[in-house]
């Protein structure tokens, strides 16, 4: 079993695909800026960006190779030897499969390291996440046995493309609606899992079951529906397609409260965020997050000094996740990038200080300012204090900011503490200082 598994590895197409796709993946991994990624310095997020590149680019194409593969006694009209030889037939697309699988899975290991590799010279933890590398892993091998069951059932050479086709077809739909019953059973997890949320360790090995044992399902396909094959014994099929119905019906019968919760729960509170403080500002970060403090202590300190006395803003801010503590007002500070700036920290500080309405809050138009919201006309005031630009909105509106900033600096904080309360409020804001 091992030397024909051996010789097929060598012999076959499968070495060269995986390959060329190792090396695609290996120079957008390589090549990917970290003061830009989304996800080095994550590493959730890196496993994910991984699992991603796997389920949809290598799962496909090898499913293809797999198809033209397994197609090859066709081509060379010796199906009728293959069919009545001394191995069943479900023993040889098991080693199509995994001559097939086995070079993905080598490739696929090499991405990995590139992409945790990379994670680890910017984290200040060492916290690898390997279970959706496992379904990916597992993807790959469902997508592969799915092509040599093809292959090996159909006589056109047309099958092995029409294959990766109808996958990458498929996972696309499936992952722009990863809340469906069906994405359960096809997982190709494209989310963005910052601090706050981590892996469903369980429901994702479920799936890598599932997966497993529905490829070898499909694998027997070829022994029971070709004429004069060897039919596997019904001991050796039953426990797979046991195991593929039940890891199927958990799949099916998970209920998320929440779509960001399909695949993920929610990472428990941290004892003790880590904070820093200037004057009036503090900022906290999730505890594996603390490579960015450096970062942060600056934003902060440029933060309270532009913002200075302003009363009636957000002071303390939060990263996405963190359940705020102590009393006055609070905001979400949120970071899309491990390797996020300086200046990109400032600038979501500065926005994050304004006081947000309600949800269903209607706009309150300002006749004042050319009928615009009166937030419009509250954030241009503020980044006024900031010395922040703001947008241009017209000469009625950037009059009513000039004759705004006319009014002493006491009447501006009696308006903008006013306002900021009528916005938390769902309330138009006071009459303009004179």
């Amino acid at each position: 079993m091992i030397r024909i598994l051996w010789t097929e590895m060598r012999r076959g197409e499968a070495k060269w695909v995986a390959g060329l796709l190792a090396l695609i993946g290996g120079t957008y991994f390589l090549s990917a800026d970290p003061a830009e990624s989304d996800w080095i310095g994550w590493w959730t997020q890196a496993s994910i960006e991984v699992e991603i590149f796997a389920v949809m680019v290598m799962g496909p194409l090898m499913s293809t190779v797999a198809a033209w593969g397994a197609g090859r006694s066709q081509r060379y009209r010796t199906r009728a030897w293959t069919d009545t030889a001394a191995r069943s037939v479900w023993t040889q697309t098991v080693v199509l499969w995994l001559a097939t699988w086995l070079w993905a899975l080598l490739g696929y290991a090499l991405l990995a390291f590139i992409a945790l590799q990379r994670t680890a010279s910017i984290s200040a933890v060492t916290e690898p996440v390997w279970t959706p590398l496992i379904l990916g892993a597992a993807m790959i091998g469902l997508e592969t046995a799915a092509g040599v069951a093809a292959g090996s059932l159909s006589p056109s050479r047309i099958v092995a493309p029409v294959v990766g086709i109808i996958w990458y077809g498929l996972l696309v739909a499936l992952a722009g609606n990863a809340g469906s019953r069906m994405s359960s059973l096809f997982p190709a997890i494209d989310e963005h899992w910052d601090m706050s949320f981590l892996p469903n360790d369980s429901r994702l090995l479920t799936a890598a079951g599932w997966c497993l044992a529905a490829g070898l399902v499909l694998l027997s396909l070829p022994a029971l529906l070709r004429r004069h094959a060897v039919r596997p014994r019904p001991y050796t099929l039953i426990p797979a397609v046991l195991a593929a119905a039940v890891a199927a019906g958990v799949l099916l019968d998970h209920r998320a409260p929440k779509v960001e919760l399909a695949w993920a729960v929610e990472a428990p509170q941290p004892d003790r965020p880590t904070c820093t403080t200037s004057g009036r500002t503090t900022a906290c970060l999730w505890p594996q997050e603390r490579h960015l403090m450096p970062q942060l202590r600056d934003a902060v300190k440029s933060v309270d000094s532009r913002l200075g006395p302003v009363p009636g803003l957000n002071r303390t801010f939060y990263e996405r996740g963190l359940v705020p503590r102590g009393r006055g007002h609070t905001a979400e500070l949120t970071v899309m990038s491990p390797g996020i700036t300086r200046d990109a920290l400032t600038d979501d500080m500065l926005a994050a200080s304004l006081p947000a309405a309600p949800s269903q809050c209607e706009p309150h138009l300002l006749k004042a300012i050319g009928d615009y919201p009166d937030t419009y006309f509250f954030e241009a005031v503020v980044r006024g204090r900031a010395g922040a630009p703001s947008e241009y909105m017209g000469e009625k509106f950037g009059a009513a900011v000039e004759e705004f900033r006319a009014a002493s600096r006491p009447e501006q904080d009696r308006w903008i503490a006013s306002a900021a309360d009528s916005i938390r409020d769902c309330r138009a804001v006071p009459p303009l200082p004179k």
